[in-house]
């Protein structure tokens, strides 16, 4: 088994590693520090498992989740390990391809175990997270509308990041190869869709939701 581990803290990172290099099925194990690099990353080391950060600058993990489990053909299992227990951030990430969901408070056996479930194609949700979002299918609540953030195209998505980030438009048009007037596009799109006027608002947004991070 290999296994991509995506995490912007070193340390956190370097610990994931040091655990699942510990799974005797386990046979590589690489690190990426954002989205962006873990989209690139796993294009040549073809991970059979990623355990994905939500909240990461540049290329937040919902987004990377999309790309890699699109770009793998859903071959790549992505296990997403945040420390938001928000029911809204589960199934945001369940929509975005991802086979499971556990909270960083979860002991290191509940994380081994996790990885082993979605590699063999199986659902993983953390205890402290599974009851919330029972809860919701119960009630009828996770047929609701979707986020309005799902309404957005990816590069509107990555737009708003970058946004919420302090990047300008001009750093924006050539982190992703793209001219001043379709960022710019990108930016009337999605602030129309979000019914949000302000860069100041945008941010308030993108940090509510645990797209980027508060510092």
């Amino acid at each position: 088994m290999k296994i991509l581990v995506v995490d912007d803290h070193q340390m956190v990172g370097e610990g994931l590693t040091a655990l699942l290099e510990q799974m005797d099925e386990v046979t590589a194990v690489r690190r990426a520090a954002d989205g962006f690099e873990a989209v690139n990353v796993a294009k040549t080391f073809d991970p059979d498992v990623v355990v994905m950060d939500i909240t990461m600058p540049g290329m937040n993990g919902i987004e990377a989740t999309r790309q890699i489990v699109a770009q793998s053909q859903g071959r790549a299992a992505v296990l997403v390990l945040s420390m938001h227990a928000d029911p809204e951030f589960v199934a945001e990430s369940m929509r975005s391809g991802a086979k499971g969901y556990i909270v960083k408070s979860a002991a290191g056996d509940e994380l081994r175990g996790a990885v082993r479930k979605v590699a063999s194609g199986q659902t993983f949700l953390s205890p402290s997270v599974a009851g919330d979002v029972v809860e919701k299918y119960v009630t009828g609540e996770d047929q609701a509308s979707p986020p309005k953030y799902a309404l957005l195209s990816p590069r509107e998505r990555q737009t708003l990041q970058m946004l919420a980030d302090g990047m300008s438009v001009k750093e924006i048009a050539f982190k992703l190869n793209l001219s001043d007037k379709t960022v710019h596009a990108f930016r009337a799109n999605l602030m129309e869709k979000l019914d949000i006027d302000s860069i100041a608002e945008l941010t308030k947004y993108a940090v509510r939701h645990g797209l980027t991070p508060l510092d």
